[in-house]
């Protein structure tokens, strides 16, 4: 049976990678795991936030909801797919020189709503400026 791939923290400082003990901890419990011997890959990168529940719950619950009723989409999918075209485009791997929608799930939370360049931020100005579409700001809006 093929294993998961486990992400362990650590933070930089003054050039060196320092983990936190706990993470040293369960980063030894999985190494107990594997024969001796066995070859690994060590990847060290950035870390990044994926985008949270409540940035979801927003986008979902406010975001796509307003502008479908403004745009008369019956399907909430359908007018997610138009503003990745919009917002987030990308090259089609499949047929070159096309652009599709590219994918929202793998943004971070900063990429997703939490800068003024963001995917969210993005399509509430753009709604705001183009067609006087007024989004409440998450603050202003009870998701449960």
């Amino acid at each position: 049976m093929k294993q998961p791939i486990p992400r362990f923290y650590g933070v930089i400082k003054k050039g060196k990678l320092d983990i936190v003990d706990h993470e040293r901890e369960a980063m030894g419990r999985w190494c107990r795991t594997f024969k001796d011997g066995t070859r690994v890959d060590i990847v060290i990168r950035k870390h990044s936030e994926k985008r949270t529940d409540q940035q979801n719950k927003y986008y979902w619950g406010t975001v796509v909801p307003i502008l479908a009723e403004y745009f008369g989409h019956d399907n909430k999918e359908d007018l997610h797919n138009d503003l990745k075209l919009k917002f987030n485009p990308v090259e089609s791997k499949i047929q070159k020189g096309s652009v599709i929608g590219g994918t929202t799930t793998k943004m971070s939370t900063t990429e997703f709503m939490a800068s003024d360049d963001s995917y969210v931020e993005k399509i509430c100005r753009w709604a705001a400026t183009e067609f006087g579409i007024y989004i409440p700001p998450p603050k202003r809006v009870d998701q449960k």
